[in-house]
């Protein structure tokens, strides 16, 4: 008696079907919990626009409403009129770039080394500048206001962005990742045609890692706009103070604290260039983390 492979029984792929339904039937059900999370996030964001554009007389209404029955843009001159928004506005737009650029001026050098050099105690010296990672920041605020003191720095900008610049570990550790992910053929032809470290670094790895760099401006930028615990403890006179120092002092002094329709319109400035300079960059930022192999 023979058999043949046709006569054999065959297994039906009934657990495979049955999942692909099942999920199929979830992943509905999954677009709409995520929606729910996303409009809960945003929800405070979309108040914040709806008080900035309403009248103060209709801001504590009893009946809630997320478009304001007559919208007024009167909140922002007025504004400008309380406090002098517009200086603290440009403070923190400068401050936040410069200590975004210096990280990288001071971090993407010493990378590189790290990456590509070969010297001795490199990696000793790659674990020491990770370490300060995890050295928490409050443990570092009375040394570092006494050196701010005592250099002549107190109630300037220098004061805020020199230190933040310095704490650079995770810029280093950021983009040592990027560099190492370059292939080591590319600096091999650039030294057969002469070019030395800095060269390499300048003609070969930093083009290379553009959406690295891009990303790492943003994070830096984003970390020193919304700097306060520092900035509070070394910018004394008001026209030198950040955003968000201001916005706490918009918020708490005086008359002004029940004006609430300029408070967040005031509150709009501070988040317009974040979510402007994330939207520009978000590819560049996903890239960047993607290939450095940072999960």
């Amino acid at each position: 008696m023979s058999t043949t492979l046709d006569a054999l029984p065959q297994a039906a792929p009934l657990p495979r079907v049955r999942l692909k339904l099942r999920w199929r039937l979830r992943l509905p059900l999954l677009h709409v919990a995520l929606a729910v999370l996303s409009l809960l996030t945003v929800m405070p964001l979309l108040w914040m626009v709806r008080t900035a554009f309403t009248p103060h007389a209709e801001v504590f209404r009893s009946t809630l409403a997320l478009v304001p029955a007559n919208p007024t843009v009167a909140n922002f001159p007025a504004a400008f009129g309380l406090f002098p928004v517009g200086d603290w506005f440009l403070n923190s737009l400068g401050v936040a770039t410069a200590c975004a650029l210096g990280k990288l001026i001071v971090a993407a050098p010493a990378a590189f080394a790290f990456a590509r050099g070969r010297f001795a105690g490199r990696d000793a010296g790659f674990a020491l500048v990770v370490g300060t990672m995890t050295v928490p920041y409050v443990i570092t605020l009375i040394p570092t206001y006494m050196a701010v003191v005592q250099a002549g720095l107190y109630d300037t900008h220098l004061a805020v962005i020199i230190p933040t610049v310095a704490h650079c570990g995770f810029a280093c550790f950021f983009l040592r990742q990027a560099f190492r992910q370059l292939p080591g053929e590319i600096f091999e032809a650039a030294a057969i045609d002469g070019a030395g470290p800095w060269r390499q670094f300048l003609l070969v790895a930093l083009p290379n890692v553009r959406a690295a760099l891009a990303a790492l401006f943003v994070l830096g930028f984003l970390s020193a706009w919304n700097l306060y615990l520092w900035p509070l403890l070394v910018l004394e006179s008001p026209e030198h103070k950040t955003l968000a120092i201001g916005l706490k002092l918009f918020a708490t002094t005086g008359e002004q604290g029940g004006q609430w329709g300029p408070l967040m319109a005031t509150a709009m400035l501070g988040v317009a260039p974040v979510l402007i300079l994330f939207l520009l960059a978000q590819k560049q930022i996903v890239s960047a983390f993607v290939t450095s192999g940072i999960r």
